[in-house]
């Protein structure tokens, strides 16, 4: 009787056991669908690393239809050269076709000086085609307004886009398009920006969207606010103009999503159209880390942004028409670099000024439409560059 007892006892438990395995098996299915379904919707992170070197053929004999500006922020010679060390190889931007040295220099408040610029009159420089004060965002030294790139190439019926890691009417995207005695009037910049009709602003900054006079121009001005990834990957070209920040402040680490190639992929989407288009993108945070000394973190920032270069080119090799640019606005930190010296021997001990900008001369790339003529001579100035784009703009739709 015993041993039938304990046999039915057995069988019992053998069954509990196949009916909890059973349940297990069933919510770990279903905890794993859950998570599959949640990373399908996630954006995925950008992979941090150097992008392998390629080189691309873009057609240069042939009008220009979209201008692509892309800013290494504080990008100097040195630093390109440290990366490539770094890396073991050459950086996707040195393989452009056409290469000059560009000066960066302010309008100084002496005459005969020259101070070091700040990024407000580097990209009103770049801009507009006129030297102007440090903290000046598309301001002649008189405090007259100038006419930014975008509103030039608005006055081709063109699209006009801004991508960068900084806030949205940080000084850099701010001198595309705004006209400010101050570069730190950020509430009041963007409100500029947005009234200013630019079809795509990425960036971070989204405290400022906490301001109600910033809410109320963005629903006057017909904008879709955005603030994650997801609602980035769901962007259409039905939304015709948009405005996403994705962090708080400064979107500072490079791989934090959504990545800078992320962005400008998606705003080249959306901007692609007949009558062309032009685009600023900016890797913001190489400055930032460079006020820092961080060698670690600036390379990392030049990791992203190389990548970024590389998915530009390859979008520009098939969509000919396409001018893209890649310089700096100034160089940062003083880097040096002693002769001979090894990947292992590049750290924050070359960073010489304090983390203060200098006046070094800067790199320009250039490739694709009508590319050549802007580096025919060794030495431009930054202002050559905004007289150099309004030209091909204008000779293409005259």
């Amino acid at each position: 009787m015993k041993k039938i007892i304990s046999l039915m006892l057995a069988l019992l438990m053998a069954a509990s056991f196949t009916a909890c395995s059973g349940q297990s098996s069933s919510s770990d299915a279903s905890s794993q669908t859950s998570q599959t379904e949640q990373t399908a919707t996630e954006p995925q992170k950008e992979e941090l690393k150097w992008v392998d070197y390629a080189q691309y053929s873009l057609d240069e004999d042939v009008p220009v239809k979209n201008v692509i500006l892309m800013i290494g922020d504080g990008m100097g010679k040195n630093l390109i050269e440290a990366s490539e060390i770094v890396k073991g190889d050459k950086l996707v931007m040195s393989g452009m076709p056409y290469k000059t040295t560009v000066t960066t220099y302010s309008q100084s408040v002496t005459d005969g000086y020259e101070t070091y610029t700040d990024s407000a009159a580097a990209a009103t420089a770049i801009s507009t085609g006129v030297k102007t004060y440090n903290g000046n965002v598309g301001l002649d030294p008189d405090g007259n307004e100038l006419e930014t790139i975008c509103e030039y190439a608005q006055s081709y019926d063109m699209e006009t886009g801004l991508v960068v890691r900084q806030v949205v009417s940080h000084a850099t995207p701010a001198g595309m398009v705004a006209h400010n005695s101050s570069r730190d009037n950020y509430p009041q910049i963007l409100r500029e920006m947005i009234k200013s009709n630019v079809n795509v602003m990425f960036g971070g900054g989204s405290q400022y969207y906490q301001n109600k006079k910033v809410q109320n121009t963005i629903d006057e001005c017909g904008y879709k606010y955005i603030s994650s990834g997801e609602e980035l990957n769901a962007l259409t070209k039905d939304d015709d103009k948009v405005l996403g920040m994705f962090a708080y402040d400064n979107m500072g680490a490079a791989d934090m999503s959504p990545s800078l190639k992320t962005m400008t992929s998606k705003a080249l989407e959306m901007l692609d159209n007949d009558n062309g288009f032009f685009l600023m993108v900016e890797g913001s945070n190489i400055d930032t880390y460079e006020h820092e000394s961080d060698m670690k973190s600036t390379l990392e920032q030049m990791q992203s942004f190389d990548q970024t270069v590389d998915y530009v080119l390859s979008w520009a090799e098939d969509n000919p028409g396409t001018l893209v640019i890649v310089t700096a606005d100034h160089e940062t930190g003083g880097l040096e670099l002693k002769d001979g010296i090894t990947a292992d021997e590049i750290n924050d001990s070359c960073f010489t000024s304090d983390g203060k900008h200098t006046n070094a001369d800067v790199w320009l790339m250039a490739s694709g439409a009508q590319s050549a003529q802007l580096c025919e001579k060794d030495v431009i100035d930054n202002t050559d560059i905004a007289k150099y784009m309004r030209k091909v703009i204008a000779d293409a739709r005259d």
